[in-house]
């Protein structure tokens, strides 16, 4: 399950996202840290979504496809880890929530608010924080799961 090298990639490079944010956080460029947070997230769902052996497509809403798994019946897990899962899932959601408001920030009718306007140091640590949380918990799922795995099969 875990042992999928494109699933340690997907997380390997939300690592380096979550990385590049803090950096970012710290350099006081917000809405660049609030992007590479939201990038992370979804790179780290992604990463989720692959170890748990299926193929989450192009997209910036990972979430959805790993709510569709879960509701369709395809993920078959434990009920404590579907429940780390859907904790992940409401993190992360945060951010994909953002959309394109760090890249493009707000157009009124008057003008645009740009990123810059947007992100306070405030929001940007808050959602730098989901961000870390969603990495810290599916880090910590691929080894349950991997675990899980060795446990199911020695079952069955």
């Amino acid at each position: 399950m875990t042992k999928n090298r494109k699933a340690f990639d997907w997380l390997s490079m939300a690592k380096e996202d979550l990385e590049t944010a803090i950096e970012n956080f710290k350099n006081k460029r917000y809405f660049n840290a609030v992007l590479l947070a939201e990038l992370s997230a979804q790179k780290a769902i992604k990463a989720l979504i692959v170890a748990l052996g299926f193929e989450p497509g192009k997209t910036h809403r990972p979430t959805l496809v790993l709510k569709n798994l879960i509701a369709s019946g395809l993920v078959d897990l434990k009920e404590d880890l579907l429940e780390k899962i859907n904790e992940v899932i409401v993190y992360a959601i945060v951010l994909e929530d953002q959309g394109t408001t760090p890249r493009y920030g707000w157009e009124t009718v008057n003008r645009i608010i740009k990123p810059s306007e947007i992100y306070t140091k405030e929001i940007s640590e808050a959602l730098l924080e989901n961000a870390k949380s969603v990495y810290e918990m599916v880090e910590k799922l691929f080894g349950e799961l991997e675990n899980y795995l060795k446990t199911f099969l020695k079952e069955g």
